[in-house]
């Protein structure tokens, strides 16, 4: 995605903190071009943008761990009987076994802030390009803090044991050693309104001007801050969110069964749903057969990730989403979300479908004890399945059909575990492992063990 042909491209990012902050380098290249030269023309601004949306495709975001993680970590998925191994601590919990992209997300972090700055200081461009950087590099900022908070850490209001830490902010770019510093973890409450403040100010910057899909962009931006609100239960913020970037873009669910008989998944890219989606180029991509989505759930590969028979059994014999999964030829089932669409081992990934906002806005709406709005939430996203609409008068019943109805949409896209988790619900597991108790420590991801042997003020974890 978005490869970069100049030398000041991957190695302009001086990305340098101490091997012991945070998983960054502690040198620099040779030939690296340095962050303030960079940072004093647009083309080193816009290259190490580049490189921000170039990590979001790695195996430790979305190009594989927080796509699929979330689903084998609850109830959406069961292991294949011949694995490679690789989710199979993931599928039991076992210790240590979680989520993990501590390194990558803070390389975004230190990247964004470079063009955040870097947006300041160059000389000679429009204002409306200032604006565009500084908002996509607040965007990538805000949802990686929003990442990381909810898996290292409580949401505000759900701590165990009243364990509020939540991971390590910084806003400034480490540019050498001396920037490097030791810090403790900041609260769950201070990480998420740095998220939220962040994706506020990236949505004004990118009101104007932003560049699509496969960018940071306005209606992502507030799609989001909705999901953000969700999460802290600001239910009226989730629904004013969603409904800006509803307002604010022309994608329309999907309502025929052909649709999904010739499955948006696996179609030329964007996804027609997508809102914000990360774009893989096959031909510059390597991510390899042991990295993408499609590997781990296709038969034509490992194979080791397959639907439950639990999640399978939710759907309605009438719903089209049915189209969405197959049958293998040793007869597991397998989703066709990921189907080695765009390459051998490559699938576009969209990160934000206009699909999640109705949900979110039904969530809140009954959340709220507002059961009307949120049954017609409800309603616009099933009628587009082909399913009767959900009727009750009952508020635990309607936020009961709600949840199943994620696990129906959203199923291998990077949600199942966290929307548990957020709820503060037990995790339900595959079928030859036990529930995961929402007080066990295993809920939160453990931190690089290096990354706290090496920080005297990085606690780690609970129970690791």
């Amino acid at each position: 995605m978005l490869k970069i042909t100049t030398k000041i491209t991957l190695i302009v990012v001086g990305l340098f903190l101490v091997t012991s902050c945070d998983g960054l380098l502690d040198t620099e290249p040779a030939d690296a071009v340095s962050p303030e030269v960079a940072q004093e023309n647009i083309a080193g601004i816009e290259a190490i943008l580049t490189s921000v949306y170039n990590r979001l495709q790695s195996q430790w975001r979305f190009g594989r761990e927080v796509t699929l993680g979330p689903d084998v970590l609850a109830d959406n998925t069961d292991q294949h009987p011949i694995t490679s191994g690789r989710y199979d601590g993931m599928a039991v919990n076992s210790q240590g076994s979680h989520i993990t992209f501590w390194n990558t997300a803070y390389l975004t972090i230190n990247e964004a802030n470079f063009v955040i700055a870097g947006a300041e200081e160059i000389d000679g461009v429009p204002q409306s390009t200032r604006d565009r950087l500084r908002g996509e590099g607040l965007f990538q900022r805000g949802h990686a803090y929003f990442d990381l908070a909810r898996n290292y850490g409580y949401e505000p209001g759900r701590e165990v044991n009243g364990h509020t830490e939540s991971v390590i902010l910084r806003t400034n770019p480490t540019r050498d050693l001396a920037d490097a510093d030791m810090r403790a973890r900041s609260s769950n409450v201070e990480v998420y309104n740095q998220a939220v403040s962040d994706l506020e100010e990236a949505a004004a910057l990118l009101e104007t001007g932003d560049r699509g899909v496969f960018f940071a962009n306005y209606p992502a931006a507030n799609a989001l801050l909705a999901r953000v609100h969700l999460y802290l239960e600001n239910w009226q913020d989730a629904i004013d969110y969603a409904d800006i970037a509803l307002g604010a873009t022309n994608v329309q669910l999907l309502d025929s069964e052909a649709d999904f008989i010739a499955n948006p998944f696996d179609q030329s890219p964007p996804n027609a749903e997508s809102i914000y989606e990360l774009n893989i180029d096959p031909v510059e991509e390597s991510l390899g057969s042991n990295v993408g989505l499609c590997p781990y759930t296709n038969p034509r590969h490992w194979h080791d990730v397959t639907p439950s028979q639990n999640l399978l059994d939710i759907f309605d014999a009438n719903d089209y989403r049915n189209h969405l999964f197959a049958e293998a030829d040793d007869g597991f089932p397998y989703t066709l979300k990921w189907n080695c669409s765009t390459g051998n081992v490559d699938d576009n990934v969209p990160l934000i479908r206009i699909a999640e906002l109705y949900l979110i806005k039904a969530e809140a709406y009954a959340e709220l004890d507002q059961l009307t709005l949120a049954l017609d939430n409800l309603e616009i996203l099933q009628t587009a399945r082909g399913l009767d609409p959900f009727v009750s008068n009952d508020k635990d019943e309607i936020i009961a059909e709600i949840m199943v109805e994620r696990r129906r949409e959203l199923n291998f896209e990077g949600h199942r575990f966290y929307d548990l988790k957020r709820r503060a619900m037990d995790i339900p597991k595959q079928e030859g492992a036990t529930t995961v108790p929402y007080t066990d420590f295993r809920i939160l991801s453990q931190i690089p063990q290096s990354e706290a042997d090496n920080n005297p003020l990085l606690n780690q974890n609970p129970g690791y």
